[in-house]
């Protein structure tokens, strides 16, 4: 940060704190505390601001296909002008992705977001061009779906890095040395 954007930071901000609960069959009930700088209750009421929060977990799942899907897990730029056109073309596959749902959604009669990601793009994959758009799979409703955050499955098969590698060659010499 420069000294000139730093200076414009306040020394003190005013927040406000909501706070509600989520009850779900079979779970603990969990409190939610949130910290927001929009201050009018009027204009912003509290119910409001929980449900954009929930919102919140759908952009979750779309950083996901981003991330899994299209593989944007590392960008692969080692410049800034690199980088920004990286991420300028998986945005547009992205939302040329996203198009092809919408016509899939409008076609098969089930509400946005209802349409497979992972399917659309093995049949954007694999489609000829100018073949028509088939029924893509439609995902169920899972209202309420709790999954715990663990990593289904690491992209490569190396293992990780857990002490400097000047100890991990040192290792790696005694092994070849007592083979």
């Amino acid at each position: 940060m420069q000294p000139e954007q730093w200076a414009q930071i306040p020394d003190s901000l005013l927040v406000r704190e909501l706070r509600y609960t989520l009850k779900a069959n079979g779970q603990r009930t969990r409190v939610v505390t949130i910290a927001t700088t929009v201050l009018d209750p009027i204009l912003y009421p509290k119910a409001e601001i929980a449900a954009l929060y929930g919102v919140r977990w759908t952009v979750e799942t779309h950083f996901a296909e981003l991330k899994t899907t299209l593989k944007m897990r590392k960008v692969k730029s080692r410049t800034p002008q690199g980088v920004q056109k990286e991420v300028a073309v998986y945005c547009l596959v992205y939302n040329l992705i996203h198009v092809v749902m919408l016509a899939a959604t409008r076609r098969q009669r089930v509400d946005p977001g209802r349409i497979s990601f992972i399917d659309t793009v093995r049949w954007l994959l694999s489609a000829a061009p100018g073949e028509p758009l088939p029924k893509l799979v439609v995902n169920p409703l899972r209202p309420n779906r709790h999954e715990p955050r663990v990593v289904k499955d690491r992209q490569d098969t190396y293992k990780v890095m857990t002490r400097p590698r000047a100890q991990l060659r040192k290792a790696l010499k005694k092994q070849a040395t007592e083979a």
